[in-house]
Formats: structure tokens, sequence, C-alpha cells
């Protein structure tokens, strides 16, 4: 289950956005929640997408924690590509600086109900420089300045070698067992009840032109989707600066 807003053009080069981090502890252990930017192109019948973001997925890490991820796929089932370094496809940035992190760690800094506002920047750019290569690269942002967490080569792609066709910015959700309550999304809260009490994704943006370095233009024409607003709702935010709300608690009515 998703509940966020999806964004298409005929040519995407960049996702950017400030994602609230809310731990998942009660998460079983066959079922995950997310927060996502995703970048797809479904052009020619080739589905090819990347993912980044926060979330807990105890199958993968063994544990309740929230987690960094990165994760890319050449199919819509996503059987293809991995998690993070898992298989031979995201490539890490070797760097000296400290602190900054990387997929797969776990997100210490977290939001609490009503206290505590803890967020992540973060941005997928494809870097079309002549001579680069064309990769995608993701970005970790702190103020005025991106530090490179690594990149997907344009070689694992077939139809995102050229650009994307598709941003989206959502939570998710997922479990196994039928009959099972869904686990909660974003902080466990509708959105309607607003800053330090639901998940948001704030100043989001897409660049649907080439240039370096990255800015983040005005967002366009948006579509808000969320496949069962019964467990999980999105609200824009009324002070506007392109943020929008998500989320909702566990629910047996959802199972």
């Amino acid at each position: 289950m998703i509940a966020g807003l999806t964004n298409r053009s005929d040519q995407l080069y960049d996702i950017y956005a400030r994602i609230s981090a809310w731990g998942h502890e009660h998460t079983k252990s066959d079922a995950y929640s997310a927060a996502v930017i995703q970048v797809s192109n479904d052009q020619g019948g080739e589905y090819n997408a990347i993912r980044a973001g926060l979330h807990t997925l105890p199958s993968l890490y063994k544990d309740t924690k929230l987690h960094l991820f990165a994760q890319w796929t050449t199919d819509r089932n996503w059987k293809t590509g991995c998690y993070n370094t898992d298989c031979p496809g995201f490539v890490p940035f070797k760097d000296s600086y400290r602190g900054i992190p990387k997929p797969g760690m776990v997100v210490e800094a977290l939001s609490s109900y009503n206290q505590t506002d803890s967020s992540m920047i973060l941005q997928i750019v494809k870097d079309e420089r002549p001579g680069i290569g064309g990769d995608w690269w993701l970005y970790s942002v702190a103020g005025p300045v991106r530090f490179p967490l690594g990149r997907w080569p344009a070689s694992l792609f077939t139809s995102m070698s050229r650009h994307a066709t598709e941003a989206a910015w959502c939570g998710a959700v997922g479990y196994a067992r039928r009959g099972d309550a869904p686990p909660a999304m974003g902080s466990g809260h509708g959105p309607g009840e607003g800053y330090t009490r639901a998940a948001y994704f704030a100043d989001i943006s897409v660049m649907d032109r080439i240039a370096y370095p990255v800015d983040h233009p005005s967002l366009g024409s948006v579509a808000a989707v969320a496949n069962d607003e019964r467990c999980y709702k999105v609200a824009m935010d009324a002070g506007g600066g392109n943020t929008f709300f998500y989320g909702g608690p566990v629910s047996q009515f959802c199972a």
C-alpha cells in the first residue's frame, strides 16, 4: 500500500525531498514500512526504477530499526536489482567525510510525537555533464552542501539510461500474511495532525531539464495517490512550501 504524490514528464533528471524520520519498532518480521523517493521510466515497455529513502525492513536487516536505503530494478515487479550493495549495481562513494550517511546504516535521529522533528534530505540526480557517463547519483543534503553517497551506473539500465519519466514521493507498507493488520505508515498518525505529529515530505521538487549544478525549481503538476484511503491518506500542507503529510495507524480494518 502506498500514499503520496507522483509527477509525470517527458524527461526527468532530478528528484529532491526532506523526509521526516519515524521509527517503526513494532513492525513484524514479514512486514515493512518505508518513506521513498523514486524515479522511473516505462517507455518502450522497459520499466526501470531507482528508489531511496528510509525504511524498516526486518527481513533484510534482522532488526526493527529505521535504515537509510537505496534500491534499483529493471522490471516492474522488482525481481531484478537489489537493496543497497547486496548485489552489483549501486556503487558507494569512497570518501573521507565523517558522519556521512551510507545506504544500509541505522538512522539514529528519529522524530517523536508532538516533541521532536527529525528529517533527512535526499536527492537523486542524473549527471549529464559531457564525458561523465550519465550515471544516477544519490546525495544527502545538509544546508548548502550536497554529499555524494554513491551512484547507479547508467549501464544498469535501458530506458533509465536516458532519463526518467515519473517521480514519486510516498509512504509504503507491505505485509505477507493475509489477515494480518498492515504496519503503521509514517508516524502512525493521520496527515491531518500536521507537523511533529504526522509524517511528511517537504520541499519536494523535480527537474525536467539538464543542468549542473542541480537547482530546485518549483514543482509542476502532481497527482495524489493513496490506494486505500481507509487506511492511509495524503494531505497537502496548507502553508505551502511544496510539503505534504501522509500516513496512518495500524488497523485490522485494513487487513
